[in-house]
């Protein structure tokens, strides 16, 4: 009997609860610079970096985009990349449609905003807490 008890507080340390159903957010922001503090780029999918920003508003890490000079579909390559980073939100100066569709494809929310990083992730963690 004890070492059944042992066996479950062993369980329990090494497997801590989750909440259960809640997805974890993670923001991806197009963006001219490498900090919070820069320009949202224009173009989504050939934008210099993608800024990854964690529920919290907590920059996770700046990758140069793979796509910035690709000739032919980076939209759909762009989109594809962040679904593969579990990105849940998207946001940049404007989208293209082929990325649109793709992204909804993928059930990642995406919003258009022109001003700094900074901001656009304070507007969009309001509009989440509001839902």
């Amino acid at each position: 009997m004890l070492r059944i008890v042992i066996a479950l507080i062993m369980l329990v340390l090494m497997f801590p609860p989750c909440s259960a159903g809640e997805e974890e957010v993670i923001i991806a922001v197009a963006s001219d610079g490498k900090t919070l503090k820069d320009s949202v780029s224009q173009l989504a999918a050939r934008c210099p970096y993608f800024l990854f920003i964690d529920g919290t508003g907590k920059l996770l890490e700046a990758v140069d985009n793979p796509y910035e000079d690709t000739i032919g579909g980076a939209g759909v390559s762009a989109a594809n990349f962040l679904a593969e980073r579990n990105v849940t939100i998207v946001i940049a100066g404007m989208f293209g449609n082929k990325m649109k569709n793709v992204l909804e494809t993928k059930e990642i929310a995406y919003f258009e905003f022109q001003g700094t990083v900074e901001e656009a992730i304070r507007k969009v963690l309001e509009k989440k807490d509001r839902i």
